[in-house]
């Protein structure tokens, strides 16, 4: 295995081949910074392309293209919260404030710094446990997707701001948009309006983009924010200050960084889930005191920028294992990635790194160098993405309401997409207006499929046992874990109504 791998960093940093996969990173930060444009879209486009490379030349560009969106997403969602890619957008809720104040360099060098450890330090992790973390995944039943999935959307409720109840209808709310299309098991049409174009459901894209980009631009012209001098102040931040921030940081890192790493291994669930975790962690450390901060959530703690950036990026490593190992893609990118493989003539799975060594090698260890490639050309383009504060805000509004809605159509080539945007700017603008909470409308759309399918064909397996989801050790705890969160929550809930009626009575009557 020692031979393979030092053969494998040989080969990638030939030239040549560290050239490809520095292209790739900035082509894959230039997808992610476009709103509407995703890792899978691109690596779709450009496989047809590599059909004339060498295999090894092809995933060097692939690789990188998939490592590098993960990082340009936050760089649209710092600078006009519009998130390049949907898992950029728990980026945007902290990175925005601080780009508002002035401090743009500062959130994007935070931004590109947690990227770079979270993908390096979940590399590190997966690759001497590759063999181990790819059999225990193949391990993870129905039941025990199921539950995570509920376990995840849990968390919705520390997103959900200070009205409990309004959180839980925004991740409701989520849960029934997530329905819409034709029914996976009977094949029956869904809440689709008679729309043809929603019989495979809503358009994830479109619907993030709506939600956090035209939904922004429509609360900031209510607000009048268009007649608000845009901040001049680059927010430089020079490496050194970098460093000690990070390292001040490090807990919320390493957490991120876990999440991730874990979260990738499990199909289906991805970066975006992973983000929002974070962020619920970092959120919910400020309000119990566990964390010091003199800003609110909301209002740009570097805090939970880093986390959910480190987040996202350390799914990369955690995906990319069983798709290796085990033919089983973690996400969407991986299973294009995987579909390439076999376009190829290559076969992943368990024989994969003893008939093909050079290429299993040569992608794991690409993964890692990815993250390097991606920093270097994060790093050589902060200063001119900066730049974009200086715009007027009212050009700047316009110029957001039309990326988002050309990357809303890019997506499909559809203009239905760009109507499902328009929608949801509007829900997202109401959401806003009334207190709703908007990343568990988000949430909800991401975990639904995961958790009605896997809900579903668990019972199916079983007979109808639901006994099914008592049986399995990781669903027990999640159970468990579940009914915890819930006795705190409406705990917490009858406090704080107690408390409030309590003022209420002790407030003296104006006779």
């Amino acid at each position: 295995m020692t031979s393979h791998i030092l053969a494998a960093f040989a080969d990638i940093f030939q030239p040549m081949s560290f050239a490809f996969l520095f292209v790739g990173s900035a082509l894959g930060l230039l997808v992610g910074v476009l709103p509407g444009l995703s890792s899978p879209m691109a690596l779709a486009i450009l496989i047809p392309i590599t059909f004339g490379m060498e295999p090894f030349s092809a995933f060097m560009i692939l690789i990188g293209i998939y490592v590098g969106t993960k990082t340009g997403g936050a760089f649209a969602a710092i600078l006009i919260r519009t998130p390049g890619t949907p898992a950029a957008a728990a980026t945007a809720m902290e990175g925005f404030p601080m780009a508002q104040r002035g401090e743009a360099g500062r959130a994007l060098a935070i931004s590109i710094g947690s990227s770079f450890l979270g993908g390096t330090v979940s590399w590190m992790v997966a690759v001497p446990l590759v063999g181990v973390i790819g059999l225990y995944a193949v391990r993870i039943s129905s039941a025990d997707l199921a539950m995570i999935g509920l376990m995840a959307l849990a968390a919705v409720s520390s997103l959900s701001g200070r009205d409990l109840l309004k959180g839980l209808m925004s991740s409701c709310l989520g849960l029934i948009l997530a329905t819409v299309g034709l029914d996976e098991l009977t094949g029956t049409p869904r809440l689709t309006l008679g729309y043809y174009q929603m019989l495979g459901g809503i358009p994830f894209l479109a619907a993030i983009v709506g939600l956090f980009a035209i939904a922004t631009v429509l609360v900031d012209m209510s607000e009048e924010a268009v007649n608000a001098k845009p901040p001049t102040n680059r927010g430089r931040f020079n490496l050194i200050s970098l460093m000690r921030e990070l390292w001040s940081m490090r807990k919320q890192l390493a957490v991120g960084t876990t999440i991730g790493s874990i979260l990738g291994v499990v199909p289906g669930v991805g970066s975006d889930t992973a983000g929002w975790l974070s962020f619920a962690y970092v959120k919910r450390q400020i309000e119990k005191g566990f964390l010091k901060s003199d800003r609110k959530i909301g209002e740009g703690v570097p805090q939970g920028l880093a986390a959910p950036e480190a987040a996202n990026n350390a799914v990369t490593g955690g995906a990319t294992i069983p798709m290796l190992t085990l033919g089983i893609p973690g996400d969407g990118s991986t299973a294009i990635m995987l579909g390439a493989l076999m376009l190829f003539g290559l076969q992943p799975g368990p024989l994969f790194f003893h008939e093909s060594p050079d290429m299993a090698y040569g992608i794991l260890i690409a993964l890692g160098v990815a993250n390097l490639t991606t920093l270097l050309a994060a790093v050589l383009l902060i200063r001119p993405f900066t730049a974009v504060l200086r715009i007027d805000r009212s050009m700047l509004l316009g110029s957001v309401l039309i990326l988002a809605l050309a990357g809303s159509f890019a997506s499909t080539n559809n203009t239905f997409e760009m109507m499902i945007a328009l929608s949801f700017g509007v829900l997202g603008y109401l959401m806003h207006r009334f207190g709703f909470s908007i990343p568990a409308v988000a949430l909800g759309l991401i975990l639904g499929p995961v958790i009605e399918s896997n809900f579903r064909r668990a019972l199916m397996i079983s007979r109808g046992d639901a006994m099914v989801f008592l049986t399995s050790p990781i669903s027990l705890i999640c159970i468990i874990l579940l009914t915890l969160l819930a006795g705190k929550l409406l705990y917490d809930f009858v406090s704080k109504s107690k408390t409030q009626s309590e003022t209420q009575n002790n407030q003296p009557t104006n006779k």
